[in-house]
């Protein structure tokens, strides 16, 4: 189509000895029979987007194409009927979005397209005729009766509603120990006087006699430097940061669990890899031996590992990703057959905009944004699903530098009470179709800070 319009097309499987100005993503496209095969399509367009950049000079065209019905997965038409694993290739945006940002003179286009039985020569068309016609717009929707959609962000007031959660109830929380996960389960838990249990990577340990009662960085570095040197212990630098590390993740995790218990409910720390489907697994068979079937699942761990996409690595990439996707696959596989009342998603507002050397997180959160789309339409009014693109935090991983840059921006940070308590409210909320949702002071494109 392309070339009978007089452009230089080819098509290619290796951009690594490419020198193209101009690289269309056709990956989203392609056929996929599991979620093995839709959440590779993710991984594939990175490394494409990657190897494209690396290669090309200043300017040229960088677009993705999707399949997830027309309308990103919104609308639901593509990814009901038994195709709902496609949501889980629903990364891309993110990876169109972030690229706009950090390749500035580079035309940027993300484009969702609903094939609906059409055949390939017709989706062909509707795609040359976008990229030669179209207008302006970074997301665009084709659907398969010709329609073309855009999206836009708009302000909704969250209604009050009757919290659907309860003290009868079990909500296994990933990433739930500490930070602003935590905060917000302790809220949650004021609410329902529910039963947490909390799943996250740190495995708690009894604290060193010689740290017991101090209380900042500093103090307990020189309490262990001193203790090693009557001991004859050598520590390097690194591992004694590491120690201090530890025992300050111990404390907070300890906090968060009589916090809960303040609050009147009670809370489980499980040390486990959530990335993991055995370890889930055998943890989750124990919860229910103990406290009965699970009824909610919050999903809230993640890392990150900011580099601009032509410097990101491989193992950068995998491990931001999988903690949110993978981690996500496998909390839905290990209570596949538990009576769900919550399914709610930490995703980002950098999945929304896309973000400056955060494109794995922006992907990730998008895959969950687009999965909590379908989880809804599969669950039915049985179910909460929410995916909560929270903005940037006033605490967790905002850094003193953050705050300050965001502040530059007019961006206000989420307090944490602020933000624990809009949780609470949307999962009360009847608004049971707003599914995906930015949340805090982040600036979105054509909305007010104050969204």
């Amino acid at each position: 189509m392309l070339r009978s319009s007089g452009i230089d097309a080819d098509i290619v499987d290796d951009l690594s000895a490419s020198s193209a100005v101009s690289f269309v993503f056709l990956g989203g496209l392609r056929e996929v029979s599991s979620v093995d095969e839709a959440v590779a399509i993710n991984r594939e367009a990175f490394d494409a987007a990657r190897a494209f950049k690396k290669g090309s000079a200043e300017g040229g065209l960088f677009v993705t194409i999707s399949d997830l019905g027309g309308d990103f997965g919104l609308g639901g038409s593509s990814l009901s009927n038994g195709q709902g694993d496609r949501a889980w290739s629903g990364g891309l945006g993110g990876l169109a979005k972030t690229a706009a940002i950090e390749w500035p003179s580079t035309t940027v286009r993300s484009i969702d397209v609903a094939r609906g039985g059409r055949s390939a020569g017709t989706i062909a068309g509707a795609i040359a005729n976008e990229l030669l016609s179209g207008g302006s717009e970074l997301e665009i929707g084709l659907g398969a009766d010709g329609e073309r959609v855009t999206l836009r962000s708009r302000p909704v007031a969250v209604q009050p509603g009757v919290q659907p959660m309860g003290e009868s109830d079990v909500i296994v929380v990933s990433g739930g120990g500490r930070g602003v996960t935590a905060a917000t389960m302790i809220e949650l838990a004021r609410d329902t006087k529910a039963t947490f249990v909390l799943l996250g990577r740190s495995a708690l340990a009894v604290e060193p006699t010689e740290a017991v009662g101090v209380a900042d960085d500093t103090s307990l570095k020189r309490a262990l430097l001193d203790a090693a040197k009557v001991s004859g212990e050598a520590l390097t630098p690194n591992e004694l940061s590491s120690r201090v590390s530890k025992i300050l993740a111990n404390r907070e995790i300890e906090q968060t669990i009589a916090s809960i218990a303040a609050v009147g409910a009670q809370a489980r720390y499980v040390s486990v890899d959530i990335t993991s489907t055995d370890a889930v697994s055998t943890e989750l068979s124990k919860v229910r031996a103990e406290f009965g079937p699970i009824t909610g699942v919050v999903h809230g761990a993640g890392v990150l590992a900011d580099k601009l996409i032509v410097d990101k690595t491989d193992a950068q990439f995998d491990a931001v990703f999988n903690t949110k996707v993978a981690g996500l696959r496998v909390l839905l596989k290990a209570t596949d057959s538990d009576p769900l009342k919550l399914l709610c998603l930490f995703s980002s507002v950098a999945a929304r905009t896309g973000n400056n050397g955060q494109v794995d997180y922006a992907m990730a959160n998008e895959v969950l944004n687009k999965v909590a789309a379908a989880e809804r339409r599969r669950r039915g009014e049985t179910c909460v699903v929410k995916s909560l693109g929270w903005g940037p935090w006033d605490g967790g991983m905002v850094s003193p530098a953050l705050k300050t840059h965001f502040a530059s921006m007019g961006v206000s940070l989420i307090p944490l009470d602020g933000g624990a308590r809009m949780l609470v409210a949307e999962i009360a909320s009847p608004q049971r179709d707003d599914v995906e949702l930015v949340l805090g002071g982040a600036v979105l494109p054509g909305s007010s800070p104050a969204l």
